[in-house]
Formats: structure tokens, sequence, C-alpha cells
């Protein structure tokens, strides 16, 4: 592996599967529902599928459309970029991990 390209270690495993959420973020002072589908999990965050806008900062509640029946408070880490390979995607943060495994 070339210098400089190793990647960090994890703070929490992630497990890849696609599952159906609601994201709810505050847009122009109303809150806006847009379903998504999540790409990895982990007891600390979410990748998600969205046609959202979001922005690094923006506190987002995700609604699990199976199992939990509360939101989880989030905020956006990162946003995959117009043209990258990640187009359409976001990393959320969970203000507080999950219990268990993920």
């Amino acid at each position: 592996m070339p210098l400089g390209t190793q990647s960090l270690p994890r703070r929490s495993d992630r497990i890849f599967v696609r599952l159906p959420v609601t994201l709810l973020v505050n847009s122009d002072n109303e809150r806006v529902a847009q379903d998504a589908f999540t790409v990895d999990l982990s007891q600390l965050g979410v990748r998600v599928r969205t046609d959202l806008t979001l922005a690094p900062g923006q506190a987002v509640d995700v609604f699990p459309n199976r199992g939990l029946r509360y939101p989880i408070p989030s905020r956006v880490i990162w946003v995959g970029q117009h043209g990258a390979q990640q187009h359409g995607e976001a990393g959320l943060e969970f203000l507080r991990p999950l219990a268990g495994n993920a």
C-alpha cells in the first residue's frame, strides 16, 4: 500500500446492511421527512443514501422503519460530493451510541 493511504482503525465495527429509515431535518423553519436507506451501521453512527441535501454539522433524527420505535438523534459528519462515488450518501454520527451490537 502506498505511503499515506492506510486507513485509520475504526472506533466501532460496522456492518453493511440496507435498511429503510426516515430522516427528519430542520429546513427553513419547518421539519422535513425523507425516506432513505442505510449503507452501513455501527454503534456510533450510520452511512445513509438519501436525496436530501445535507450539510456537515446539521442535526438529523433517524427513525428506523423497523425495530426501534424512537428517533436516534444524530448529526451530519460528512456528505458525498457531486461526481464522487459517495454522491448521495452521508455519514451521520449518533449523539448517543446505540446499546448492544449494531
